[in-house]
């Protein structure tokens, strides 16, 4: 499979994964096994949005000098804690300047599904997190680098990232994608920013529900 090719079918693929749920629920009236659906749907996404990773042989030009395999999980864990500070520091500038409201509705909602449908974790803290940065970090920041440079990609990849959790906290998660973004250029390996992604996801619902 060509990069093009690549980019391409990735995006429309994710697409129908981010879309199927809502539009199934439409017809079906699926209840509360729309949460079942939607966990199902994502772990299909996560793995055809793999699987045509590892079919391109072509790679973006990021990816022409990766870090070895040892560095991708330093640098995960690293990416994960200045993750953390970006949303804590975004978070306190949001509520300071915007007088946002500090709790998500995002992740609110996910902690309220997460109760009653346990098996939503897997959708949460594995499948979202892949199939998240193969779209917003390797194939439009990753496509967009050659056109606009390394800040402009990281810019129009991070807010389309903030944009797509749709929960009024626009700043929070552009500084979390630019991060994300950050680890990924850094290290040249996509697999980098997906173990940061993970560990956040699973630290910071981990907390709340423990809470």
């Amino acid at each position: 499979m060509s990069l093009k090719k690549n980019v391409v079918t990735t995006l429309i693929t994710y697409l129908i994964i981010y879309l199927l749920p809502t539009v199934l629920n439409l017809f079906l009236h699926l209840g509360g096994h729309i949460y079942l659906i939607q966990t199902i749907d994502y772990i299909i996404g996560a793995i055809l949005l793999s699987y045509y990773y590892w079919r391109t042989k072509e790679r973006p030009l990021i990816e022409a000098k990766a870090d070895k395999g040892y560095q991708i999980l330093w640098w995960g864990v690293l990416g994960f804690i200045a993750a953390l500070a970006a949303q804590i520091l975004a978070n306190y500038i949001d509520t300071f300047l915007f007088h946002s409201v500090p709790n998500s509705v995002n992740t609110t909602t996910i902690l309220t599904i997460i109760k009653s449908y346990p098996v939503y974790l897997l959708a949460t803290i594995i499948a979202a997190p892949i199939m998240e940065e193969l779209v917003f970090r390797r194939t439009i920041f990753g496509s967009l680098v050659p056109f606009t440079g390394k800040v402009g990609a990281a810019l129009i990849a991070s807010v389309m990232f903030a944009m797509a959790h749709n929960d009024g906290h626009l700043l929070v998660y552009t500084a979390i994608g630019l991060v994300f973004c950050y680890l990924y250029q850094k290290t040249g390996r996509i697999q980098t920013s997906i173990i940061s992604h993970m560990l956040m996801n699973a630290v910071v619902i981990g907390i709340s529900l423990w809470r």
